[in-house]
């Protein structure tokens, strides 16, 4: 069920994702803001626990990719290898990133940050979607 694609934007690039569950939507973000900085590597690696809190989904969406950016980049740019979101839901969300310093470094985009530009979460007819964009 669940999907990602990119969104292109002048500066700005955008990810458009889908899932049965908000959780998915938000691992399929995820794995969108992974293809956009050339670090998804599936795999094994080191889960890293990860949570954040805000007012709304919509909040809690940029905060999570914000905080996977940072993770990823004071890893020293290590790869994705796997997301596992456990929960979405009053005001928090909670789950891991995998990453894996392994595989070479990530050739992809410099992403600066997820921005609340053009932010959108909520039901659509299949489950959830969310669209975010990326300062690049």
């Amino acid at each position: 069920m669940g999907d990602f694609e990119l969104l292109e934007h002048t500066a700005d690039v955008g990810i458009r994702a889908r899932g049965a569950t908000l959780e998915e939507a938000f691992e399929q973000a995820t794995l969108g803001l992974a293809e956009v900085l050339g670090a998804r590597r599936p795999g094994p690696g080191e889960a890293v626990a990860v949570e954040v809190t805000a007012g709304d989904p919509g909040a809690l969406l940029v905060d999570w990719l914000n905080e996977v950016l940072w993770l990823h980049e004071t890893r020293g740019h290590a790869a994705i290898a796997a997301v596992g979101v456990e929960r979405v839901g009053d005001d928090r969300a909670a789950g891991s990133v995998t990453f894996s310093s392994t595989d070479p470094p990530p050739d992809g985009t410099f992403v600066k940050a997820v921005t609340y530009h053009r932010l959108r979460v909520g039901r659509d007819a299949g489950g959830w979607l969310a669209e975010v964009y990326l300062d690049v």
